[in-house]
């Protein structure tokens, strides 16, 4: 008798799942002979059709037909009939060769920028003023693009383009290394007084963003340029919630202009001196592949991207 095989850490299942995940070793010219043949009803008609020669549509047949191990025409007095295989097989080529011209199509139309999703992270400010006007602009020039927005700070959205969950970041600045980088906007930031506030603000309560932003760096190096060593005792990323401790009267801050004075009340009469200005930073992949959507994009916040309120 002869002994079984053995086999380790599941060899067998492993190397049947192989066999069966192998696929189709096919190609698409032959699918097309083969659906021509369908259509036309005869080999002299499909070859007509396809601007080959009789013998050369026979032999590709008869390639696919080794390649797939069964028979796919058969005789019918001096005809060729599709056999039953013949027929499945000539309706999955359609289906294939379908859908290949619409991957063909979308992939013309994703490189010319009108088809596909675009990823876009932005800060704070790019949602609030910077960029809506950009993001209406470019849905009304490329309705076949599906825009998904992003609003988060900048270290999570550099994060994100880094994994390939983003293809294009807008974030302050200074440029970060292994990323292109282009400037959008120089935004100044002022300290702005509580209402009513005519004491000195190092006497005060501030509300800044949080420790460890880029936007707080700046404010911090300001400041302490100036002297200033604030008593913070509220942090928020939401510039709203900021304007909002200063419109009340119980925090000093210093914010954008363009989120202190719109609104109302505007904290115009409360501004004080300029303390900072960030750069905001268009950021992509530094190898990531030219993008017409992303340079359509980039071409609309020129002509729309917002500009500090003087």
């Amino acid at each position: 008798m002869t002994a079984s095989p053995e086999f380790v850490d599941g060899d067998a299942p492993e190397r049947v799942d192989a066999v069966e995940a192998a696929p189709l070793n096919v190609h698409m010219q032959q699918l097309a002979y083969l659906r021509a043949v369908e259509r036309h009803g005869s080999l002299t008609e499909a070859a007509s059709s396809l601007g080959v020669t009789q013998p050369a549509l026979s032999q590709a047949i008869a390639q696919l037909e080794r390649r797939l191990g069964t028979a796919l025409l058969e005789r019918a007095g001096r005809r060729r009939r599709l056999t039953e295989a013949g027929v499945e097989v000539a309706r999955f080529a359609s289906e294939v060769l379908g859908r290949a011209t619409e991957l063909r199509e979308w992939l013309q139309e994703y490189e010319a920028g009108g088809g596909g999703v675009l990823r876009i992270g932005m800060i704070d400010a790019g949602s609030l003023y910077v960029l809506p006007e950009t993001v209406r602009a470019f849905r009304e020039a490329s309705p076949g693009v599906q825009v998904r927005l992003v609003v988060d700070r900048s270290a999570v959205l550099l994060d994100r383009l880094e994994r390939f969950e983003l293809d294009v970041a807008f974030v302050v600045g200074p440029p970060p290394e292994g990323f292109r980088a282009s400037d959008v906007l120089r935004e100044p930031l002022y300290v702005y007084a509580p209402r009513g506030e005519d004491g000195a603000p190092e006497q005060g309560d501030w509300a800044l963003y949080p420790q460890g932003r880029r936007t707080r760096l700046l404010i911090d190096e300001g400041l302490a340029q100036r002297g200033l060593r604030p008593r913070v005792t509220l942090e928020s990323d939401n510039p709203a919630v900021l304007r909002q401790m200063v419109a009340l009267g119980l925090c000093w801050s210093v914010l954008p202009a363009e989120i202190a004075e719109a609104g109302t009340p505007s904290l115009r009469p409360q501004r004080r001196e300029l303390v900072a200005e960030r750069m905001l930073l268009a950021v992509r992949r530094a190898r990531a592949p030219d993008d017409a959507r992303v340079s359509a994009f980039l071409r609309l916040v020129a002509e729309h991207g917002a500009a500090p309120a003087a």
